[in-house]
């Protein structure tokens, strides 16, 4: 890159080569998002060719996103470190391996550990995307920039499995379901090419340290939560695993304890204990743990109450998911800042409340209620239970976002978000391992009625959540 360019100041990088560069960052954004989510609808083929478990398969959607959440932070210390662009580089490239990974993948074990190392490598590659964005744009400018990116997050999440499905049937080359991870490869190898000719470099930044205890205490707790909850139900609940659940609290304390203790040492624990003392992060962080993985969790019982359970095609499944991308679209665009405007933060409630009528007119379908649940659910009963999932999007990711970090220190603001990130995986993480845990039980058989069987732990996540949200403050936008 032109070392002229890479010496101005922030936003001066103007004209058609900035607008390449937002290009450039744009596509290995959407590359993670559309990872996080492809999954679900490839997973009944990945079943049948490498014979995955029900355990398996939420490894496979889970696992990303737990790797994800506790490498998060330290992806972005790194590019504080080493550098942005350095990073951004290295992250892209290694998640283009990963995803390789996933897609020659032998057996169903070797596809966990190749999701695990692909969540791994988007926790480097994503943190550096923020950043970089203030490079290419002046303060002024930078609004704009990160509303376009907004609208690519939740659309490119509710596409993923739209974009899985239609791979899928098309079955180029036979490569079936791995066709959704190696498609990833001549994206990944345009990102590097564009990263390395247009992105600006930037220094390393002195006082930089690596909370590495305190991300390993992390993971130790989160696997200590998840992994009864994922194997017991299939394979029986042994001591051990009884032992491990018994644990996670202990875990979790001793995270807490050292990151108090690093703070009060002037440190840079992975999260900071302090930011808790605001109510409102305190009670933002809250209702993001409980709310923000239920719709991940409904995705997944999806594919298995209606592609294993009524035998729905990958295509048919992407259909289904179609609506939830227009609602996305609506929400964001138009309707989510119309009802912040208004409601401030207590429009996270309707959010809420709309994605709550969704899933419950989805249990509808499935019980047969309104008529054949596997006609009923092509058809505008499921169609539009669908779109208000998507739509309720708009209504509670980016005012939850604002509400949250509204009152952090500036100083903070960078540690504070990312934290608010990783929660938010970890979110995922563990809704997606209780549904799975409802779900699984000694069923090896699945029907609509699979669907039930999660959605009161659901509804009652999404109720607690809905009076929480109420009770935030009216925050203007």
């Amino acid at each position: 890159m032109d070392h002229k360019l890479a010496s101005r100041e922030p936003g001066a990088l103007t004209g058609r080569r900035r607008t390449w560069a937002f290009a450039v960052v744009a596509i290995a954004f959407v590359m993670d998002l559309l990872d996080v989510t492809i999954v679900n609808v490839v997973l009944p083929s990945i079943g049948q060719s490498l014979h995955a478990s029900a355990a398996q398969s939420a490894w496979l959607v889970a696992g990303y996103a737990l790797s994800f959440a506790v490498l998060l932070v330290v992806g972005g210390r790194l590019g504080d470190l080493y550098g942005h662009r350095s990073m951004f580089l290295w992250g892209v490239a290694s998640f283009t391996l990963a995803s390789a990974a996933c897609g020659v993948a032998p057996t169903a074990d070797a596809l966990v550990l190749a999701r695990l190392a692909q969540g791994a490598c988007a926790a480097l590659m994503v943190p550096q995307v923020l950043t970089l964005m203030q490079a290419l744009y002046a303060p002024h400018e930078r609004m704009r920039a990160f509303t376009i990116f907004g609208l690519l997050g939740g659309v490119s999440s509710a596409l993923g499995p739209v974009l899985g499905g239609l791979l899928v049937d098309a079955d180029v080359a036979g490569l079936g379901w791995r066709l959704a991870f190696l498609v990833n490869l001549p994206v990944g190898a345009l990102a590097m090419a564009g990263a390395l000719r247009l992105l600006p470099r930037d220094p390393p930044q002195p006082g930089i340290t690596l909370d590495l205890a305190g991300t390993a205490w992390c993971l130790a707790a989160a696997l200590a939560w998840v992994v009864p909850l994922m194997q017991g139900p299939e394979h029986g609940w042994t001591p051990a695993l009884w032992a491990l659940l018994a644990g996670a609290p202990l875990l979790s304390a001793a995270l807490w304890r050292h990151c108090q203790r690093l703070e009060a040492r002037g440190g840079q624990p992975v999260v900071l204990p302090s930011l808790l003392a605001d109510a409102g992060y305190r009670r933002g962080m809250g209702l993001s743990l409980l709310c923000t993985g239920v719709v991940p969790a409904h995705l997944f019982v999806l594919t298995f109450a209606w592609q294993l359970g009524a035998g729905l095609s990958a295509t048919q499944m992407a259909l289904l998911c179609m609506p939830i991308a227009a609602g996305v679209m609506l929400s964001i665009t138009t309707l989510g800042k119309l009802a912040f405007a208004r409601l401030g933060g207590r429009c996270i409630a309707l959010g809420l409340l709309i994605q709550m009528a969704g899933m419950a007119l989805m249990a509808a379908v499935a019980a047969g209620w309104l008529g054949d649940p596997a006609q009923r659910v092509m058809a505008w009963p499921g169609l539009l239970a669908q779109g208000l999932l998507g739509l309720g999007v708009g209504f509670i990711g980016p005012p939850l976002t604002s509400v949250t970090l509204q009152s952090v220190p500036r100083s903070q603001a960078g540690g504070a978000s990312g934290v608010v990130n990783a929660g938010r995986q970890f979110a995922a993480v563990a809704a997606i391992a209780l549904v799975a845990a409802l779900i699984q039980g000694s069923q090896r058989s699945y029907t609509p009625l699979t669907l039930l069987q999660a959605a009161p732990a659901l509804a009652l996540l999404m109720g607690v959540s809905a009076c929480l949200a109420w009770r935030l403050p009216r925050l203007a936008p």
